[in-house]
């Protein structure tokens, strides 16, 4: 089964020749897992994000900094999004992505069995990073557990009801079809509404938002709709 992918690069065919880079390899390897490539140095329309299963950021593309900064990163928290060709050693970096929902990290000079199995990861939604990396994250949000949070009188009327179903849901491990199929809506309408969750909610991804809604609605009773 194809899957579209679309790769945020700077670089053209021929530098990568020239340059010996990672990024022709990293897009060989793309093709011999089962996707079909779209490259561009412009950020796509989102009609094009919506038929795309991964979002590839090549780490030449820009500065860390800048790239943490790119619409695609902070406006489209739903798709699927990963980084390649990026450096091992800046570990604030790594941190830095993984918090802001990335979905996995590539390395230049990863072999070529590590890329194949990332990529088969990252293909069916699963996060890939170092182990240092994840524990560390791990250990950060353990301690971030200890802060107070916001008082539920409070946060209670942050969301819609529709908005509070589908946070529910979310937590019970339900992905955006079954939301759709359960409440008789479309995919991008769920999308939409999970889009603005996020936003109301400060999360940046499913895992920060379930948290959040451990935190401020298990002493609700179940919203139905």
């Amino acid at each position: 089964m194809s899957h579209q992918a679309f790769v945020l690069t700077r670089n053209s065919h021929a530098e990568s020749i020239k340059n010996k880079s990672g990024h022709e390899r990293f897009l060989a390897i793309l093709s011999s897992c089962g996707f079909t490539i779209t490259t561009g140095a412009i950020h796509p329309p989102r009609s094009v994000l919506n038929s795309t299963h991964i979002f590839f950021i090549d780490a030449e593309y820009c500065n860390p900094q800048a790239m943490l900064k790119l619409p695609v990163v902070n406006d489209y928290p739903e798709l699927n999004k990963v980084i390649f060709n990026a450096p091992e050693d800046n570990v604030d970096f790594h941190l830095d992505v993984l918090k802001k929902g990335i979905n996995g990290i590539f390395h230049t000079h990863d072999n070529l069995e590590l890329i194949v199995r990332g990529v088969q990861q990252v293909q069916t939604g699963n996060k890939w990073f170092s182990r240092e990396i994840m524990s560390r994250y791990i250990d950060a949000n353990l301690a971030a557990k200890t802060k107070s949070v916001t008082p539920l009188q409070i946060t209670s009327s942050v969301l819609t009801k529709r908005e509070m179903a589908i946070t529910q849901k979310i937590a019970e491990g339900a992905q955006n079809q079954e939301i759709a199929d359960n409440f008789h809506i479309s995919v991008n309408t769920v999308k939409t509404h999970v889009y603005s969750i996020f936003r109301k909610t400060d999360c940046r991804n499913r895992v920060e938002l379930i948290k959040w809604f451990d935190n401020q609605y298990r002493q609700i009773q179940p919203v139905n709709y």
